[in-house]
């Protein structure tokens, strides 16, 4: 009866110290020790991890205002959650020379939306258009 007591305890005991180091290694393996300049004067900030990614705002350019609702604040944060902006330039001007480079330009704007919001990006803007002139009461542009 001693005997098997003791046995039950030395069992008891083997498997309580096996659970307990199991769940000490396991917080160790999970805790990671950053270096910062205050601990290691060699470490250098990762500049990935400091900011954020930015996204990249590209241009379709317009001669005409028309359907961009330029200044509804609204629309112009669809647009830059879309990733790209209305470039409204007068025909004489830069981007806007000729028809053709701004066709390929605008197509290329297009294309790199499509891969980056997906198809049919530009039905969702529309309703996104809607929203924010009828919200606004901007019925001029």
């Amino acid at each position: 009866m001693i005997l098997r007591n003791i046995c039950f305890t030395s069992i008891l005991f083997y498997l309580m110290t096996m659970l307990i180091s199991a769940t000490v290694s396991a917080q160790q393996r999970g805790d990671e020790v950053l270096s910062t300049q205050a601990t290691d004067p060699d470490a250098r900030p990762d500049a990935k991890k400091q900011h954020p990614k930015r996204k990249r705002i590209h241009y379709i350019v317009k001669s005409n205002p028309r359907n961009t609702l330029k200044g509804n604040q609204c629309f112009e944060e669809v647009t830059r959650k879309f990733g790209f902006e209305y470039l409204i330039a007068p025909e004489d001007y830069r981007p806007n020379r000729n028809g053709f480079s701004r066709w390929m330009h605008n197509a290329g704007v297009k294309f790199i939306l499509f891969f980056r919001n997906g198809p049919g990006w530009q039905i969702r803007m529309k309703k996104k258009y809607k929203e924010c002139k009828y919200r606004y009461g901007d019925f001029t542009g």
